[in-house]
């Protein structure tokens, strides 16, 4: 790519991409996501300005309008933009969301268009066994019904951010606590939510 992305992109020219792959993506994932970013340049300016003209207040419908700006009905990169669904949580884009939104030690803020009360918390596995575990939602597996359970309870305690939690969740007590969705001895010694 060089010293610049944004050229790069702008460019056009994804000949050196042949032959690369990421984790599940394969070289003509690659090209695709790039051939899409240039799109995105070139209609919009950026991935912010494209998100603000499908915005209307609801994040999830924004992505799915993007969705079928960029695909129409092909199958195409639903690892970074998902086909409409009633039940997926959204994880990557409700992380990229809080990352564009929220401003902090952690997230970059760049986003005014957003109110950071509607976001939706990412829902990992760490976030989704806290929020069985204390009663946050009774669903069995983690869906869009259930990171939405959690962020209402999350906008009790901070209406106006609430996930400004998520990180200090996921990371002290998912990752480092270790929580595993329920309560047992172990929690009481090691899970600062434990009274709760």
């Amino acid at each position: 790519m060089g010293a610049s992305p944004w050229r790069y992109i702008e460019k056009g020219d994804f000949a050196n991409l042949k032959g690369l792959y990421y984790r599940f993506q394969k070289d003509s994932d690659i090209l695709l996501l790039f051939q899409s970013l240039r799109r995105i340049q070139a209609d919009f300016g950026g991935i912010g300005a494209m998100f603000r003209e499908y915005y209307n207040g609801d994040t999830r419908d924004a992505l799915w309008k993007i969705r079928e700006y960029l695909f129409q009905d092909r199958p195409g990169l639903t690892f970074f933009f998902p086909k409409p669904s009633q039940t997926s949580p959204l994880k990557r884009w409700n992380l990229y969301l809080r990352w564009m939104v929220r401003k902090d030690e952690i997230d970059r803020g760049l986003w005014d268009f957003i109110d950071k009360a509607d976001l939706v918390i990412p829902l990992d596995t760490h976030i989704f066994k806290i929020g069985r575990c204390l009663g946050w939602t009774k669903r069995n597996s983690p869906s869009y019904s259930a990171a939405l359970e959690i962020t209402d309870v999350l906008k009790r305690l901070s209406p106006e951010d609430p996930l400004k939690y998520d990180f200090f969740l996921c990371h002290k007590i998912g990752i480092g606590a270790g929580c595993t969705g329920k309560k047992g001895a172990q929690c009481k010694k090691v899970c600062l939510l434990y009274e709760i």
